[in-house]
Parts: C-alpha cells; structure tokens; sequence
C-alpha cells in the first residue's frame, strides 16, 4: 500500500507550526511517512495532516472508528466499499484514492472515500461505490465542521494537489448534509442538481399513529382486502432468515424476481454486471456487515410472493432492493405493497426512526414520504484532456435530468423503453 502524508498547516492558529519531518505514528495511523507542509486556515491547530491510500488495507480500524463516532451515510460504510472494491471497482478499472485528514492526536477527521477511474482516454476522480451506493460523500468526525467547516474549499484544492493525475472529476449524488454536519463538497463550485432526487419519511417509533397518519379511510380499506385476498393461499408473514443459508435462499427468489421485473419494464439487469452478484452475498455473508443487511420476503402459505433487500445503518433503513412474484396467483393483490407495510412496521418497532425510499421519484414514495432529498453532481474538468472528455458527459448529464424531471416525457420514455422490451428478439437464421 503506498501512503503520502502532508501537514497541512493553518494560519489563524497561535500555536506554532511542528517541524515537517517522517512521522512515527502509533495506535491506528500510517508509520514512517513522508510530510511537507501546505499552509490554510484551519481552527483546529496549526497542521491537518492528510495520507493517501491507493489501498483500502490497513484503514480498516480508522474507518470503523469514524464510522462509530462521526457522521457518514450508509453506503459509505468500510464493509460496503471495501466489498464493492474487491467485487465491482477491480471491473471498473477504478483504483482507490482514499484521503484521509489527521488531527494532531493521531485520530481521523476525514476520509474521502475517492478513487481514479481508467478510460479509453481520460481518467476520471470518483466515489468508490459507483451505482451501488445510492448516496455518495465523505466521512467527517463530530468536530470536523467546527475545525475546518466553511475552509473546506481551500483544503480540498490542496488535497486535489496530492492526488494522482486525472482528467475529470465527477463527485455525484451528494446530499447537504452528511449526518448531523454539512457536507462540505456543497462548498465547491460547479454543482447542479442530480437527475433524481431521494426521499424518506419520518416513521418516529410507532407504526399506528404514523400508519393512522399517512393513510386515507379508502386506503386503508383497500390495505385490508388486500390483505384478505393474500390470506386466501396461507398465512401471510414477513420472514427475516437468520441463518446463511435461508438469506441467501432469500436473496436467490429476489434475483429471480427482479430479473423477471427488469426484463418486463426494458431495464438492463444490474445482476449481469460484472461482480454486482458476488457484491451482494459477499455482503450476506460478511460478519462484519450482518447486523446492517436485512433480507426479508412475505410468504403466503409456503410460497415467497415478495422479496426485499436493505440497509440499517444509525436509525435509519434503506429500502434499496424489492420485487414481488408476477407469475404468482397473489400478484393481483399487492404482496409488495403488503410487504412494504410489513417492513415499516417492523422497522418501527425496532427503533429505526427514519425509513428511507433512496433516490429515485416513482410516484408510489409520495403516499408515504414527507421528505424530499435533492442530490447533486460535481463535474468539472481538471486537465485540457478532461475538458474534451467533459462535454458528452454534461450532455449526457442535462438530458438524463431534463427526461427524468419532465412528467410527460418520462411517461413516454417509459412506456416506450416497456414497448421495446416487449418485443421478441431478433436471432440470425441458421446455416
């Protein structure tokens, strides 16, 4: 793993500056590594001292403790992209590029979970976690907005300095705040709104006054009948497997399903990507990241008529993965709906305060959530090259938000990507 280390000194501070020399660092930090000094003006003490790490290695201990004790969101977790990196990044041609800012204790007060992504012609600064994280942005210490806050801007032009060579920087699907704490890349320039936004609802801890709330009398009639009609194959019951291999029994009906779902609306399947399914169980499997992934599915007597896949993470639920049975008799009437419900209320009564619908606007998130998340995109170029290479993907950028953000064209788009999908495929005769 090769590390670069630089204090990076500040200016309003009146305690003098340490000497630049090779650290010997003790506890969970790097040993033995390189520093100069980079002056800005910093609250905390006269130097943050910034490693980066082309490997995710060694940081394990550091990343867990900020993920404990600072504020990060659920996908930026060390077990998801850790995961993701073995699985999916080593694919994508992206390289860990990890920042990682020290206070003069020894203990981190950032990590900046970037990487550097290879192309025919351009590289390219990113999130690790590509499409699989739904929310995309650094970890921060409780303290960070009180030392660095409103510099962030002048410390992340320095840190850029330190980075290997790249031509574009496309930092995408960053809410406001991170956490408790702003997020600081909103201080950057270039920004515009992502193609979609995300959207929560605020469950606060008891499943029948917020069910009470948020469902009209018709609704909850027709909640009823549905569940009736469910009831008409067997016992309707939400199952949360416990054991390896039930999950990933669990887990194998929902691949199947959304499989089937995919190819049904004309979406390319996210499973026939290269590493997504070893991402996903590795996931199921890992000790580390068990108490987070929630597999779960609603059985009608003995048969799984909807599936789900999601994250707990701080009190909050992400809904990220779910699909029902469309061959099923039960398809008819709701199961994923039900499901849905089930879900909530579990997660009610299991304390989580907030339930998260992700990104995305599909109509069905405005029955339940009070809470609109608008994400943003930081693209810009950071050579001559990039600047060529940036234009097709603004291009790209601006349509994707303009069809997704125009009602009637999104309709369109959609029926007709279903239309397309509809279609038998056309296979070269046989010699």
């Amino acid at each position: 793993m090769s590390v670069e280390m630089k204090p990076i000194s500040g200016l309003t501070s009146t305690e003098p500056a340490d000497d630049a020399l090779v650290y010997e660092y003790v506890g969970i930090r790097p040993r033995q590594v390189q520093a100069e000094i980079i002056e800005g003006p910093w609250t905390l003490k006269r130097e943050i001292e910034v490693s980066v790490h082309d490997s995710l290695d060694g940081l394990e201990m550091v990343w867990r403790q900020l993920e404990d004790n600072g504020d990060c969101l659920p996908f930026q977790s060390y077990a998801w992209l850790s995961t993701w990196q073995r699985h999916v990044g080593r694919h994508e041609s992206v390289t860990p590029c990890v920042v990682v800012g020290w206070d003069q204790f020894g203990n981190a007060m950032f990590i900046l979970p970037l990487g550097i992504k290879r192309g025919l012609t351009a590289r390219t600064l990113v999130w690790l976690g590509g499409k699989l994280c739904d929310y995309q942005g650094p970890l921060l210490a409780a303290s960070f907005s009180r030392h660095v806050g409103i510099q962030f801007r002048r410390l992340w032009d320095d840190v850029r300095a330190m980075l290997p060579r790249h031509d574009v920087i496309l930092l995408d699907r960053m809410p406001e705040y991170i956490g408790a704490q702003a997020n600081p890349f909103m201080q950057v320039d270039q920004l515009a709104l992502h193609c979609s936004a995300a959207h929560l609802t605020k469950l606060n801890g008891n499943w029948d006054d917020y069910y009470g709330r948020k469902r009209s009398s018709g609704s909850k009639k027709r909640d009823r009948q549905k569940r009736r009609k469910l009831a008409e194959f067997g016992e309707v019951e939400l199952v949360s497997p416990d054991d390896m291999a039930g999950r990933l029994a669990s887990f194998d009906a929902l691949v199947e399903q959304k499989t089937r779902s995919f190819k049904r609306m004309g979406i390319a399947n996210i499973f026939d990507r290269p590493g997504y399914l070893d991402f996903y169980r590795d996931l199921i499997c890992n000790p580390a990241a068990d108490d987070g992934i929630q597999i779960s599915h609603l059985r009608c007597g003995s048969d799984i008529v909807a599936t789900n896949w999601g994250l707990s993470f701080k009190g909050r639920y992400s809904y990220i993965l779910a699909s029902y049975d469309d061959r099923h008799e039960a398809a008819r009437f709701g199961p994923g709906m039900v499901q849905l419900m089930e879900l909530m209320k579990k997660m009610a009564d299991t304390g989580h305060d907030e339930f998260d619908f992700s990104i995305g606007d599909d109509g069905y998130k405005e029955q339940w959530c009070e809470v609109e998340v608008p994400l943003y995109d930081h693209l810009a170029a950071a050579s001559l090259l990039g600047r060529l290479a940036l234009l097709p993907q603004l291009l790209m950028q601006r349509a994707k938000r303009f069809i997704k953000q125009t009602p009637l064209v999104w309709a369109w788009f959609t029926r007709l990507r279903a239309a397309l999908a509809a279609f038998p495929k056309i296979r070269p005769a046989s010699s």
